[in-house]
Parts: structure tokens; C-alpha cells; sequence
């Protein structure tokens, strides 16, 4: 096998645990099986697959901050970085490394933060997000929480906006969604 991508080398390896995707019985003899069962054993470059393996989305807010969101599926690390620049400092966020650092321009000092070893999917974030909704419920109409439905709809529709740019890019304005226009 001559390709890094090869679903066996991997769902047989490091990405064994995401054999619980496509089969119950993560033995060897039990993701073999369902590798040559299901899609998942299927070359994505010999398959009619079309989910978008990267991707770069620029966003301008209406108070002029940017964000850029920049996503790739051939990486080392299978994780998620966050990194937010500011005129007075620097903020990375490592979720395989269960770390934040903080770097101060004028110090040149850097703070790391560690965090235990989350519990729970997308690095604990699912269990936050399930406590923040219950905790919304407990206290309705004092404030929006992370998990409320306006935000919720809000981030899902920059979502969609940044998918229907991607997929629309030669269309129109080199790809341009203006947020405003796109959820009407």
C-alpha cells in the first residue's frame, strides 16, 4: 500500500476509533469486514465522493473584524487549532494538545494554559454545549446562551453562507456572500 490515505492503514491504526463510525466490531477482523462492506473502504480519489477536503473562508463583520477559517483534510494532526490576533496579544488554542497559549507582543511573555483530559465528543465540546442548553432552560429569557437557538441559527448560517461560497465561487462575485442577503 502506497497511499496514506489508505482506509485500512488507517482505520486499522491510529484512526481506529473512528471505526465505531461504520461498525460496532472495532477487532481487526471486524473493521476489515465492514471496510469491504461499506463506503468508508472505498478510495475517496476512485469514488463518487465530493465532501470538500479544504477550504479557506474570509469573513468581514460589520464592526470591521475579520476571521478567516482555513480547513484541511490533509494535515499531521487531526485536530483543531484556533488562533485569534490582536493588537496587544496573540491567543492559540490546540484541542488535541488540550492547551492554550497567550503570547504578549510588548513582553514577549507567553502563558500556557492546560486543560484535563476532556470527556466527551468534539474534544468535551459536546457536553458543554449540552450544559449550556440545560442551563438556558433553568434560566429562560435572562440571557443567550452558547447553545440557544438565535446563535445556533447564526453560526449554522455563516456556515452555510461559507459552504454556498465554496460551491458557487465561480458564479458570482469571486464567490462573495453577503450574510444580510443570504438569509432572506
Amino acid at each position: 500500500m502506497t497511499c496514506p490515505f489508505h482506509a485500512g492503514l488507517y482505520y486499522l491504526g491510529e484512526g481506529k476509533g473512528w471505526a465505531r463510525k461504520f461498525t460496532e466490531d472495532d477487532s481487526r477482523e471486524g473493521i476489515i469486514k465492514a471496510l469491504n462492506e461499506t463506503s468508508y473502504g472505498k478510495c475517496v480519489f476512485r469514488s463518487n465522493n465530493d465532501v470538500v477536503d479544504h477550504q479557506v473562508d474570509n469573513m468581514e463583520f460589520e464592526d470591521g473584524a475579520t476571521a478567516t477559517f482555513s480547513m484541511s483534510g490533509f494535515t499531521r494532526e487531526q485536530t483543531r487549532m484556533v488562533q485569534i490576533m490582536g493588537t496587544k496579544s496573540e491567543i492559540r488554542g490546540n484541542m488535541e494538545g488540550n492547551s492554550i497559549s497567550i503570547y504578549d507582543f510588548l513582553t514577549k511573555h507567553e502563558t500556557i494554559i492546560r486543560f484535563d483530559n476532556p470527556v466527551g465528543g468534539h474534544g468535551g465540546g459536546d457536553n458543554g454545549i449540552v450544559r449550556s442548553f440545560l442551563r438556558g432552560i433553568d434560566n429562560v429569557g435572562v440571557n443567550e446562551n452558547i447553545s440557544s437557538a438565535a446563535v445556533s441559527f447564526r453560526s449554522h448560517l455563516m456556515a452555510f453562507a461559507a459552504e454556498e461560497s465554496r460551491v458557487n465561487k465561480g458564479k458570482s462575485l469571486k464567490g462573495v456572500v453577503f450574510l444580510v442577503e443570504f438569509k432572506s
